[in-house]
């Protein structure tokens, strides 16, 4: 049986970094993957996330990218501006609960946080009108970890 990770302690060891682009969520319909798959190609260098569930397809993805190599694409609906923030440190991928104390403060706190799950990293994309204030408090989020490990 494999030992359980803290969660708080890889926190406490977390460094986060914050996209510079403007991102939305783009709702689209399944027939519309080719378009998608465009932009995903035009900027590897930015942070995306595409899912695909029984609605269609939900896209993040900075707004540049987007109206340059999408423009065709038939939007169902679009959310945002948002501002992905994603874990830039060492994150074991069988960790339990690594986001769910960051989703509780940021949550109480009235921001949205959307949690993306990466095989590497974690990401967050968070309204552009609260990412300061999340910035704030995730950075101080992994200050207390750091002493509440000590």
């Amino acid at each position: 049986m494999t030992a359980e990770i803290d969660p708080i302690e890889v926190w406490a060891n977390m460094s986060l970094k914050t996209w510079p682009e403007r991102y939305w969520m783009i709702d689209l319909g399944a027939d519309q993957i080719s378009s998608t798959i465009a932009a995903l190609q035009a900027f590897e260098a930015r942070y995306a996330c595409v899912i695909r569930d029984q609605a269609g397809l939900s896209l993040v993805i900075d707004e540049d990218t987007w109206e340059t190599y999408v423009a065709d694409a038939t939007e169902r609906d679009r959310f945002g501006p948002f501002r992905v923030v994603s874990t830039d440190g060492e994150l074991p991928f069988n960790v339990i609960g690594f986001l769910r104390p960051v989703l509780e403060r940021l949550n109480g706190a009235g921001i949205k946080a959307g949690p993306q799950c990466g095989a590497v990293f974690e990401h967050l994309f968070i309204f552009e009108r609260d990412i300061e204030r999340a910035e704030m408090m995730l950075t101080e989020f992994i200050e207390q970890a750091k002493v509440q490990i000590a």
